[in-house]
């Protein structure tokens, strides 16, 4: 809402117009105190507004870590949501990354491959996997996940050679003997889900795929 204040003119004495001045005064202190209530000048910070509306907003100087305006809705760091998400119209739809390869041209002479590391959850990806060398297997071992988290693990060259999945620390909770997953052929396919072990940790457990082997 705008405000306005008694002008004072050149010709005015000063005398004169001290209670006009002091009027002025009092509404410029009224609404800067009202601004106040919601701005915050030495802290920087705006509080308590009851709606904003905006054609973009962004979070985050040096590091953008939200982005969003007529084009874009970015969201540019881990997201931890304590509700529901509720979405409407046509669903939600993962298009950001294309497959990881995984592969014994990539894995060298060693034949190892790691997904994740000591303290850092696997990558969310899905992992397009496969292995030309039918004598030696290559084998991929997967760090603890965050829970909840969804890994795929796909065959998807032609070769024929085993792709073996090892859980690191036991955290591959498989049924029957076995410890490891094997892939051997094109099309096959493990899906994974990260789920807690009841102290916090995340292990996996396969909930869906095809033609994959227990070792």
């Amino acid at each position: 809402m705008a405000i306005s204040v008694t002008e004072i003119l050149g010709t005015d004495s000063l005398s004169g117009s001290r209670l006009v001045i002091n009027d002025n005064f009092n509404v410029l202190a009224s609404e800067i105190n009202s601004m106040e209530v919601y701005f915050a000048p030495s802290a920087g910070t705006i509080t308590n507004l009851n709606n904003v509306s905006t054609e973009a907003l962004r979070v985050g100087l040096s590091t953008v870590l939200l982005d969003i305006n007529a084009s874009t809705f970015d969201i540019l760091t881990n997201v931890k949501m304590t509700g529901n998400l509720n979405l409407t119209g046509g669903g939600l739809f993962r298009n950001d990354t294309n497959p990881t390869t995984q592969n014994d041209t990539l894995a060298g002479p060693g034949m190892t491959l790691d997904i994740g590391a000591t303290g850092a959850i696997p990558p969310y990806s899905i992992y397009r996997v496969g292995n030309s060398d039918t004598t030696n297997n290559l084998q991929i071992d997967i760090f603890n996940g965050s829970i909840g988290q969804e890994l795929f693990l796909i065959y998807a060259e032609s070769n024929t050679g085993t792709v073996r999945f090892n859980g690191v620390s036991n955290n591959l909770v498989l049924t029957g003997a076995g410890s490891n997953l094997d892939l051997t052929a094109l099309g096959q396919s493990v899906h994974l889900l990260c789920i807690d072990n009841g102290s916090g940790v995340g292990v996996l457990y396969v909930v869906g795929g095809t033609g994959y082997t227990v070792s």
